[in-house]
């Protein structure tokens, strides 16, 4: 979707609320409580059951709940996060909307890349590429890698398809991980990982980055 075809889409809070409507209830409204039919509408977002009186929103278990931000904004960051090829940042988000507080810019980059991953997803597989990275911090006494005591580790899975070009990847898994602080342990380190985000195949742990 371009920007100018977001923009017509999207160009209201009316638009917005009635795409999440859509989303929730597309064959038509039905009471969470009761399983009713009909409901009337109590507010922009608001709706009530005519046969129990329960009350849902159309923004309720979602990213939005409890947001004082207009839905049009929350949209547009979704947008933008989503078409940005080398990656989305939080102080980038914050200039594209405006926001004067990085704070709730990392806050709505995080909840909006949450959303974004499936429950459903299937595992990795075929052949597997493991390996880790460090990120965050600054480095102290010329230490890297392994030696640096005040950065994250992130293990990560790579899928590479038989099928694709030399240089071609697949999927990707990342979480954080252990730091056990030895290359002896390397292996203790990565296979938890790789067995709980692939199925069965090989894989292959490289060098810290």
């Amino acid at each position: 979707m371009t920007f100018t075809e977001f923009t017509t889409q999207f160009a209201t809070e009316e638009q917005c609320r009635d795409y999440l409507y859509q989303l929730r209830w597309s064959s038509g409204f039905v009471c969470p409580k009761c399983g009713h039919g009909k409901a009337w509408q109590k507010g922009e977002t608001l709706y009530e059951c005519a046969k129990c009186g329960r009350q849902t929103s159309v923004i309720a278990g979602t990213i939005f709940q409890d947001t004082r931000k207009p839905l049009r904004t929350w949209f547009t960051a979704i947008w933008w996060i989503t078409t940005q090829r080398n990656g989305a940042s939080a102080r980038g988000l914050q200039q594209v909307l405006g926001i004067k507080s990085y704070t709730t810019a990392w806050t709505w980059l995080h909840k909006i890349r949450t959303a974004m991953v499936n429950p459903k997803r299937t595992k990795l597989s075929g052949r597997v590429e493991v390996d880790e990275t460090y990120i965050g911090g600054a480095e102290h006494d010329g230490k890297r890698g392994r030696g640096t005591g005040n950065k994250s580790l992130v293990v990560i899975a790579v899928e590479l398809p038989e099928s694709e070009g030399k240089n071609q990847l697949g999927r990707v898994r990342m979480q954080g991980g252990t730091h056990y602080g030895t290359d002896k342990r390397k292996q203790r380190l990565h296979k938890p990982f790789p067995r709980s985000k692939r199925n069965a195949g090989p894989s292959r742990y490289t060098g810290c980055a």
